[in-house]
């Protein structure tokens, strides 16, 4: 066990000292460009949906959406670069990996086989979907997957994200409810 481990783990044991700042565990190793990742995602997070209706409401449902697309592949730009190489997905991966899911997601990871790269390519479809910029760019991070290959992936796969969700879900939603709502006021 490491020197930094083994303190880590007597601070947890015993506690912090009468008196002391009590800091949480996972933000020890939180560095500066960490800590920007992560207040940039609650940016994102907060604004992202806001912004949508608005982009809808003025530019119209597919240009908007494009528009969206173009707005949160910076976003995945950014996060990819301010989570390269950081500790704190280290220690993410092995939190995970004492979990049943994570290991199954770090199963798939590791495996260099066609039966692997076929499952990962499956994957990542629902992956680029589903999640976010900042969630997508951990998980890519988690995979270790290649840097040019997750910029693509990332930031390319932030245009059909957007259109699917922006265009066809928020702007049905809006163009079928909420605008004939307003204009019956």
């Amino acid at each position: 066990m490491a020197v930094e481990e083994s303190a880590a783990q007597k601070q947890l044991e015993e506690g912090p000292p009468a008196g002391a700042r009590r800091r949480l565990f996972r933000l020890r190793y939180l560095g500066p460009k960490a800590g920007l990742a992560l207040v940039l995602w609650r940016v994102e997070a907060y604004a992202a949906t806001p912004l949508a209706l608005l982009l809808i409401a003025t530019l119209g449902r597919w240009p908007g959406a494009l528009v969206m697309g173009s707005v949160m592949a910076a976003f995945a730009a950014v996060f990819l670069y301010l989570l390269e190489d950081d500790p704190v997905l280290d220690d993410v991966r092995g939190w995970a990996g004492r979990r049943r899911i994570g290991r199954a997601l770090e199963r798939l990871a590791d495996r260099d086989d066609g039966v692997g790269k076929a499952r990962r390519a499956v994957a990542l479809v629902p992956g680029v979907m589903v999640l976010g910029p900042f969630w997508r760019a951990v998980a890519f991070h988690l995979f270790r997957m290649r840097r040019w290959a997750a910029y693509v992936l990332s930031v390319g796969g932030s245009f059909p994200h957007a259109l699917l969700w922006t265009g066809l879900i928020l702007g049905g939603i809006w163009e079928g409810f909420v605008w004939p709502w307003i204009k019956g006021l």
